[in-house]
């Protein structure tokens, strides 16, 4: 009715044996306990490690997808071309189109310039008021306009491209194989085919004179935030003016670029298939030389796109006051009356009848395209005048600001200069000492084509304990600075 249960014999070794009388009525109890801390204890490991579980998935699913993307791409797309350097340089122009006043007028001009050997891209703007001469071509006026001489006449895309590109190689001496040019209707329609882009707007501002198509003028404002734009709102903030300066302007249109690409990998433009799509439907609104197989060939470099530097040629910066320089301050305005009137702007050491040296503009495009391991490195620096006053008023009638003047000429060529005081002491020999850990070697370098530093120290003990926390480098000028200036006149261009 049971059944049977086998017998079982046992001998007293075999007995169960226990610590206390409770523990022989509830043997089970125990168990079950300790199976609950058991549990408890894997459940508290699996929470505490999920995290680093959960980002080394994503670190190998990201691995495997990268790898999988450079396979493609590298055998189906088709390597760009690059000037001597090996950097692919790109012009890029914004025009108004059919419907809006100057349709063919450039509304925006920029180059830019993708190291594929640092992952480095640089956009460089170039204000459309600029002023340039082409005696070769009949062209005299403003850079915008140019573009419009053959566009405009002709519908001439390629003439027109590249006709401006030559005119800008010659701004910033480098060679400009390929284009995009987009007109407002492309570039409202790019951005709602994205779904809008997130713009974190660094200041807020109000523009009444926005033009409308009826020629009239609009109200825009935007607020110092993090913004979502659709294609109109964000042709608003890239063309607004009136109210900021053109070189703010310039860099808004870069924040725009920039958002446009982290948009195009979110919705994943490392997928081969929908870059085909996306190109088809980008050169119905975009004339552009570059091929499909280019841009594919291109995909495997936007997963390690992390060293975007933007900046634009201006004349808004200050001579007086380190603090107040800004990187590509390298133009000037000229009197009005010399040019019939208009408001222009021409690079320094230009004159009216000679608007085309170019060698500042060339240096500066030279710097920050093809040298962006400084940009990389980006370290602080600090520049403190160690010369004997005494000493320099003797030999140059001048006893300080040695060190303003540099950390101005540095800031022009977007070093990072920090600070700028006296040394504790007169020393004799221009010095550089290294705080940081990190790599700063093509920043010294750069450096040393600027100043004459013989001296590169590691050992700072001779430097402000205070000045330690704060900077990677610390510039001491000292008195063999001024038979330097005394062969070499000091400038902030060269």
């Amino acid at each position: 009715m049971f059944g049977k249960k086998k017998f079982q014999k046992r001998t007293i070794g075999d007995m169960p044996s226990y610590k206390s009388y409770s523990d022989a009525l509830h043997p089970a109890r125990k168990r079950s306990f300790m199976k609950i801390f058991l549990i408890l204890c894997c459940v508290f490991l699996v929470v505490f490690m999920s995290k680093y579980i959960v980002t080394f998935a994503k670190w190998a699913i990201d691995q495997i997808t990268k790898g999988t993307v450079s396979v493609i791409s590298n055998s189906l797309g088709q390597s760009m071309t690059g000037d001597e350097y090996g950097n692919i340089n790109v012009m890029i122009v914004g025009y108004g189109g059919t419907g809006h006043a100057g349709s063919y007028l450039a509304d925006s001009i920029m180059v830019a310039s993708f190291n594929p050997k640092l992952d480095a891209l640089t956009m460089l703007s170039i204000p459309r008021d600029l002023e340039v001469y082409d005696t070769g071509r009949w062209i005299r006026g403003r850079v915008n306009e140019v573009f419009s001489v053959w566009v405009g006449r002709n519908r001439e895309f390629a003439t027109g491209a590249a006709l401006l590109s030559s005119m800008l190689e010659n701004i910033m001496w480098i060679k400009i194989n390929y284009y995009a040019l987009v007109d407002f209707w492309g570039f409202k329609w790019l951005i709602d085919t994205l779904g809008g882009i997130t713009i974190d707007v660094p200041e807020s501002f109000v523009d009444t004179t926005y033009p409308t198509l009826d020629n009239g003028y609009m109200t825009v404002s935007f607020t110092s935030w993090v913004n979502q734009f659709d294609g109109e709102k964000a042709l608003e903030y890239a063309r607004s003016r009136h109210s900021t300066s053109d070189f703010a302007r310039s860099l808004r249109q870069q924040l725009i670029i920039k958002a446009v690409m982290d948009k195009l990998i979110d919705k994943g433009v490392t997928n081969i298939t929908k870059v085909k799509k996306l190109y088809a439907d980008y050169t119905t609104m975009v004339q552009t030389n570059i091929s499909l197989k280019e841009i594919m060939g291109m995909v495997k470099y936007m997963y390690n796109l992390n060293n975007i530097f933007s900046y634009g040629y201006t004349t808004e910066c200050s001579e007086l006051n380190y603090k107040y320089s800004t990187p590509a301050c390298f133009l000037y305005t000229p009197d009005r009356s010399l040019f019939g009137g208009a408001s222009v702007m021409i690079p320094d050491g230009s004159t009216p009848a000679n608007v085309w040296f170019y060698d500042y503009t060339q240096k500066f495009a030279s710097y920050v395209i093809h040298h962006q391991g400084y940009l990389i490195e980006h370290p602080k620096i600090a520049i403190l005048n160690g010369i004997d006053k005494k000493f320099a008023k003797q030999t140059l009638k001048i006893s300080d600001g040695f060190a303003n003047q540099l950390a101005v000429k540095l800031k022009k060529y977007a070093f990072d200069i920090s600070n700028v005081q006296n040394f504790t002491q007169p020393i004799s020999w221009t010095t550089l000492y290294v705080v940081s850990t990190w790599k700063v070697d093509q920043t010294i370098k750069m450096l040393q084509t600027f100043v004459p530093i013989f001296h590169v120290e590691k050992d700072t003990s001779m430097v402000d304990p205070a000045l330690l926390s704060w900077y990677d480098l610390v510039l001491v000028l000292g008195n063999d600075y001024i038979p330097y200036l005394t062969t070499n006149p000091f400038s902030y261009y060269k």
